[in-house]
């Protein structure tokens, strides 16, 4: 690999990592305030932040046509407003552990668009590390746990549907993101996103009058907007310029392992020998779907 690769490497395992420290952060603040809430409130400000930082860097806007704005509105819904929307009503209506399980189907599902787009080819390395690393999770996530019930079809569908509007932000975007600049499309998808959201929460705003703004809170929200909004979106489409979107999309998997080692080294959680061996698993996938056939 050449060190331009191993760089793009480098950023894809950054960003799990950034996401990985935010499922910690927003166990924080959902306490405090409903999730789909704080979503849109963190796109609006991430937006902000982002835009703030694109003038003062002086990036010059991509041309005011339907060519940047209509495509924008669609990945803006895809990875960020629907996506998030379908999996935090879906997340009420079934299990956190159906849900995790569901939505590691992300990686599959991009797969499956970018094959069927011809966008990429299916190699003998890529199909051995999918399966790898896919199975890696299912048994890190305890998919002996998993139920297939009545009262949690409506969820798991909704949790289903988050998935594939991922999937599809993943596949779709990444021609868009080579042809406009990343800072400023990055700063639409925010604010676009954001305000997609806003009418479902008009009647929840006042709420926010009457948070508890501890420095516990104040904190791991200011790390939540910047560290696992704004940067790691922005180093996503970063990414998703550079490199293949199956090998963006494979990287997903890297999440729990990233959170098992959180809660090791920072909540002295025990590391089992089944996390060891699921890690083993997750790791082998990602460099068997990096090698050339």
């Amino acid at each position: 690999m050449t060190g331009h690769k191993y760089f793009i490497i480098f950023i894809l395992v950054l960003i799990q990592v950034l996401f990985g420290l935010n499922f910690s952060a927003s166990k924080v603040i959902v306490t405090e305030m409903e999730p789909i809430l704080w979503s849109d409130i963190r796109f609006l400000l991430a937006g902000v932040g982002m835009l703030i930082v694109t003038l003062i860097m002086r990036r010059p806007h991509p041309p005011f046509n339907l060519q940047f704005f209509a495509p924008i509105a669609t990945l803006s819904l895809l990875g960020m407003a629907l996506g998030q929307g379908l999996f935090l009503i879906g997340l009420g209506y079934t299990t956190s552990i159906n849900s995790a399980i569901i939505i590691t189907m992300i990686p599959i599902l991009t797969l499956l668009v970018v094959v069927l787009r011809r966008q990429e080819e299916l190699s003998f390395n890529k199909l051995i590390g999918f399966v790898l690393s896919f199975f890696g999770v299912l048994l890190m996530r305890n998919v002996n746990d998993f139920q297939m019930a009545g009262d949690t079809l409506i969820g798991d569908g909704l949790v289903f549907l988050a998935a594939t509007c991922f999937a599809l932000y993943i596949s779709f975007g990444k021609k868009y993101f080579m042809k406009f600049d990343n800072m400023w499309t990055t700063t639409w998808m925010f604010f676009i996103s954001g305000l997609a959201m806003l009418p479902f929460n008009t009647d929840k705003i006042k709420s926010l009058f009457t948070l508890d703004l501890s420095s516990v809170f104040v904190v791991a929200a200011f790390y939540s907007i910047i560290g696992a909004t704004l940067l790691t979106y922005f180093l996503n489409n970063w990414a998703l310029k550079r490199a293949a979107s199956g090998q963006v999309a494979i990287f997903i998997y890297l999440q729990p392992v990233v959170a098992g080692l959180i809660g090791y080294f920072f909540l002295g959680e025990a590391v089992t020998f089944r996390m060891l061996i699921c890690s083993f698993l997750i790791m082998s996938g990602l460099i068997f779907s990096l090698m050339k056939a």
